[in-house]
C-alpha cells in the first residue's frame, strides 16, 4: 500500500497503458423482492424432518431435478445448497460454473421439490451448518455430473 502511495508522487515518464476498457456490465439485477418471487415462502415447522442436499446446480437437467426429487422424499422440508461460483471452480475447475450463481440459484428457486436455498454453500458439511439449519438428514446423491477435479476426490464433504 505504502508503496503505491509512494509510486504516485513519482514523476518518472511511465510507460503507456494498454487502452482502457470499459468496466463488466452486470446483465442480471438482483434484488431480494426477485429472489422472494421465485420461493415457496414454505418454512420447517416443528417436528419437521429437514433434509439437505448440496450441488452446483450448474445446468438444471432432468438428471438434478431427480436427485432433489429423491433428496426431498426422504423429509418434509428440503434446503438445497448452491456453491458459489469459485466453489464450483475450485473444485471443478477453471471451465465452471457454465451459469452464475445468480442463474443457478434462481433455477434452484423454482423447482417445486426444493422448500430454501443456501446460497453459497460450504462443500464441506459443518457443524455449524447442520446447526444452524437444524438438519435431521444431509443426503449425498452422487452420479457422472457430480465429478470434482482428481487431486480433490479424497475429500469427503460429509
Amino acid at each position: 500500500m505504502t508503496g503505491k502511495l509512494l509510486a504516485l508522487l513519482d514523476d518518472t515518464p511511465q510507460p503507456e497503458l494498454p487502452a482502457i476498457r470499459p468496466p463488466p456490465t452486470q446483465e442480471f439485477l438482483q434484488t431480494s423482492k426477485r429472489i422472494r418471487n421465485f420461493s415457496n415462502d414454505k418454512v420447517p415447522k416443528a417436528g419437521d424432518t429437514i433434509v439437505y442436499y448440496q450441488a452446483s446446480c450448474d445446468l438444471m437437467h432432468p438428471g438434478v431435478i431427480e436427485r432433489i426429487k429423491q433428496a426431498a422424499k426422504l423429509g418434509d422440508f428440503l434446503y438445497v445448497g448452491v456453491y458459489s461460483d469459485e466453489m464450483c471452480s475450485y473444485y471443478r475447475g477453471a471451465k465452471y460454473p457454465v451459469i452464475s450463481l445468480q442463474e443457478r440459484l434462481l433455477m434452484a428457486l423454482s423447482c417445486r421439490y426444493v422448500d430454501d436455498v443456501v446460497i453459497g454453500a460450504p462443500f464441506i458439511i459443518t457443524d455449524d451448518l447442520i446447526m444452524s439449519l437444524n438438519l435431521s438428514k444431509v443426503v449425498n446423491v452422487i452420479t457422472e455430473e457430480d465429478f470434482v477435479l482428481a487431486e480433490h476426490q479424497t475429500i469427503d464433504p460429509f
